[in-house]
């Protein structure tokens, strides 16, 4: 299944960076990755495709990076 997820952040140093390395660790296949910083806020959105019980313990580890403020998903038809 295909999933967008949607992150809000305080700017964090090297934030993408660890975003990318929960996705690894997950072992997902990333389709799209967009990040953008504005104001010292961070809003990333990311396509990817995996099992629907790993998408709860990816969004569980976002949500544990310093300075996430708001993660929500969405299945892709």
């Amino acid at each position: 299944m295909t999933w967008k997820f949607h992150l809000q952040a305080t700017d964090q140093r090297r934030l993408f960076s660890r975003i990318l390395q929960i996705l690894e660790s997950q072992i997902v296949d990333i389709g799209s990755f967009r990040g953008e910083i504005a104001d010292g806020n961070v809003l990333v959105e990311l396509v990817f495709s995996s099992e629907q019980d790993k998408t709860y313990r990816i969004e569980a580890l976002l949500y544990r990076l310093e300075g996430v403020q708001k993660v929500s998903r969405a299945a892709v038809e």
